[in-house]
């Protein structure tokens, strides 16, 4: 039963400028709420992407897949994901999705490896049928005005690589352009990623494609534009603790000069704002620390005494020693 929210149905959307290499924030489950990705627009995203949503919980009225159907207004139109395996389900969602007037697209996710999606033949379990993801993509596209877009594995082992075929059947139903991680399903996050079959896929799509995989800094974001070929990088991993990054890319591809991350103090009152735009969107000081808590582990990471500080940030007792916390540490 289709248990979402009433809403009236009115949208639209925008066409992206894939001439400047555009810099994406990749969907990660648990991290890339509002408030982060209100961070990262700031520092240079060009788009971010929201965390996956499960189209049937969603349609079943979940609550807690429903509150990811939140943007904050500093962060401008996002890219939903969806993920699941029924296109009329899939078709639903994206439609509701687009009458919110949030979105600047629709992402269908084919590359989620968590056994919980893929047995459900939804996610990454979609690279071993085809047929099916085409049926997907092409109800999704009939269903919405937005740019419909597809992200992928390279497939789901290392003997069956079908993300040049999968580019293929996205840009034939009608796909604006795709995104691909490059690693397979059963590598899930493990080994470097395969640059190589980005490029292929590059070489063989007619719409544009976005890299993902290891992007954790501008040189590592020259490598993958130089190997593949591609139209733009969607960064991951390499944004936690770091929303800057796109900045520093964005000033490398501009100017060819890569600048230095910022100091440790600067580091820590990033921190500093991340933890009061999640007080302020979440309302509950115990959501937003747990909304948090992965990120701030990152923000401390690069830190001699990182341990330490580890242990003193998950002794805080309240609200107001975590800010006083995070206070002294800016003003080092």
């Amino acid at each position: 039963m289709n248990r979402l929210p009433a809403t009236d149905r009115d949208s639209g959307g925008g066409k992206l400028n894939w001439a400047r290499k555009l810099l994406l924030l990749a969907p990660m489950a648990g991290y890339t709420d509002p408030p982060f990705r209100a961070l990262c627009r700031q520092g240079g995203a060009d788009l971010c992407v929201t965390e996956m949503i499960s189209v049937r919980a969603a349609l079943q009225g979940h609550r807690q897949t429903l509150d990811i159907l939140r943007a904050a207004p500093e962060e401008g139109p996002v890219l939903w994901q969806i993920a699941g395996n029924d296109p009329g389900e899939m078709a639903d969602m994206a439609a509701y999705i687009e009458s919110l007037d949030q979105a600047a697209g629709i992402d269908v996710n084919m590359g989620c490896p968590a056994p919980k999606v893929t047995r459900r033949v939804s996610g990454a379990g979609l690279l071993r049928d085809l047929e099916r993801a085409g049926r997907i993509l092409e109800a999704v596209v009939r269903a919405v005005r937005l740019p419909v877009s597809c992200k992928m594995r390279t497939g789901w082992d290392g003997e069956s690589i079908v993300a040049p075929e999968l580019a293929r059947v996205a840009a034939a139903a009608g796909c604006a352009w795709v995104m691909v991680h490059g690693r397979t399903k059963q590598q899930l996050y493990q080994g470097e990623a395969d640059l190589e079959t980005i490029g292929r896929v590059k070489a063989v799509c007619p719409i544009p494609v976005v890299g993902n995989g290891d992007v954790t800094s501008p040189e590592a974001a020259r490598r993958m534009f130089e190997v593949t070929g591609c139209d733009g990088i969607a960064i991951g991993r390499g944004a936690l603790g770091a929303p800057w990054i796109f900045g520093r890319i964005r000033s490398w591809l501009e100017t060819g000069v890569i600048e230095p991350e910022p100091d440790w103090p600067e580091r820590m009152r990033r921190a500093l704002l991340h933890w009061r735009m999640s007080q302020t969107f979440h309302g509950s000081p115990n959501q937003a620390f747990s909304s948090l808590k992965g990120h701030l582990i990152k923000y401390l990471s690069s830190h001699p005494d990182f341990v330490d500080l580890r242990r003193r940030m998950g002794k805080a007792g309240s609200n107001d020693e975590m800010e006083a916390q995070l206070k002294a540490l800016a003003s080092v």
